[in-house]
């Protein structure tokens, strides 16, 4: 598939360009919530878990390369998605934006970033529900259209190179909040780890429940 090729092929060369301080993510999306679009739309939903066809299981990837400009705090992220969308067929998205790291407590931290997107999804217009509004343009057999997208992503570092990664995401389907779990890579971590506390006493690591809780706030 052309489009496929092409996204996959923009991907890698600008991964191959941001080069240094990197990161690089893989994450699974799994609920989509169609909070605006209570309309006819909805009766073509496949695979809802709503009685109101709001939320509906969309199941993808996003791969996500990280090239920092800031230490560990602000970066340029480059994303690529594929997902089965609301009625079951192939959608994705493509963007280049920044993430800004505003919170880091020991293993916890919060980001926020915004990317300007090419979303792109296969024709609706063959389904005999569907009304087109003229939100999309179209190209051959697919609808597209660009879209400002955010996300909110908490990630739990559990390695000297490994974070546990949560996201909210917004607009990498139109008007659709989309919640995705994934795994986060360090290339270079050399200003990612912080040292360890040398002093925190051997009273603190006794017990199996405080020292799963000191691994979890280290």
């Amino acid at each position: 598939m052309q489009v496929r090729n092409w996204l996959t092929y923009s991907f890698i060369l600008c991964a191959t360009i941001l080069y240094g301080q990197t990161a690089i993510g893989l994450k699974f999306r799994t609920i989509g919530f169609h909070l605006w679009e209570m309309n006819q739309s909805s009766v073509m939903f496949e695979n809802t878990i709503s009685g109101d066809a709001t939320a509906i299981f969309e199941p993808g990837y996003e791969l996500n390369f990280q090239k920092f400009i800031h230490k560990t705090t602000l970066s340029i992220e480059v994303r690529q998605g594929f997902h089965s969308d609301a009625v079951a067929k192939l959608a994705g998205h493509l963007g280049i934006g920044l993430r800004w790291k505003f919170f880091h407590l020991k293993r916890n931290s919060f980001s926020i970033s915004i990317a300007p997107l090419l979303t792109f999804r296969e024709n609706w217009n063959s389904l005999p529900q569907y009304i087109d509004r003229g939100h999309y343009k179209v190209k051959e057999k697919y609808q597209y259209k660009y879209l400002i997208g955010s996300e909110l992503i908490y990630n739990l570092y559990i390695g000297k190179r490994s974070d546990l990664s949560f996201a909210i995401s917004y607009n990498n389907s139109y008007n659709t909040f989309a919640f995705s779990i994934g795994y986060r890579h360090w290339i270079n971590p050399f200003v990612k780890v912080r040292k360890d506390c040398s002093s925190c006493g051997k009273s603190w690591n006794q017990g199996r429940f405080r020292k799963f809780w000191r691994r979890l706030w280290r």
